[in-house]
């Protein structure tokens, strides 16, 4: 089997759509599985990737959706995952992530995606300050107190109901241990919930 390189010629995508375009420098492409394509197939062939991904967002991982051309039968995985016939993937989650396409004949092209975090809303932002000030050093990893880590956005959110309950209204008792938050850090917790108690709040 020759030996093959591939130039990948794009943009790493931050946010909105970009197109990467791909081509062999010399030599067949390399499937994935089986045997190379014969007769220098995929060297010919001229695939784009494009690559449209949205925000993740507290709880809910973002959206990365695929367009190839310049073949036909593709599927695809993302980050060395189990190749699909859907070219969207659900519940991203933020970072960088490596998006394969893989044509009829095996010949594969890969492209990087961005997938980003939306900025949060200014109650949230608010209550997770005082949760990372008061709370986190005995409520984050595995070792958490009361099994409750308090490290992450999705953590804060669904521990909504709790963090109220012991910081705001003393149930069972009050905590942090070293002693109960201000009046105004109270408030913070109270107005996220009332508004909702979710990410973009």
């Amino acid at each position: 089997m020759n030996q093959i390189r591939k130039t990948i010629f794009g943009l790493m995508m931050i946010a909105g759509t970009a197109s990467i375009i791909v081509a062999c420098s010399k030599g067949g492409d390399s499937p994935s599985t089986g045997n190379p394509p014969s007769g220098n197939t995929c060297a010919s062939k001229n695939i784009t990737v494009t690559l449209a991904p949205t925000n993740a967002s507290g709880c809910t991982g973002g959206t990365v959706t695929v367009t190839a051309g310049g073949s036909t039968g593709f599927t695809y995985n993302i980050d060395g995952g189990t190749f699909q016939a859907s070219n969207v993937f659900s519940n991203v989650a933020a970072g960088d992530h490596t998006i394969i396409a893989k044509d009829g004949e095996g010949c594969t092209k890969s492209a990087t995606v961005t997938v980003t975090s939306a900025p949060s809303g200014v109650l949230f932002a608010a209550v997770k300050a005082v949760i990372n000030t008061n709370c986190v050093s005995c409520h984050s990893g595995a070792a958490a107190q009361g099994g409750i880590s308090l490290s992450s956005d999705c953590n804060i959110i669904n521990a909504s109901a709790r963090i109220k309950a012991r910081a705001v209204d003393g149930n069972p008792s009050f905590m942090p241990q070293g002693g109960q938050l201000s009046a105004t850090d109270k408030k913070k917790i109270t107005d996220w919930i009332t508004a909702g108690g979710k990410y973009t709040d």
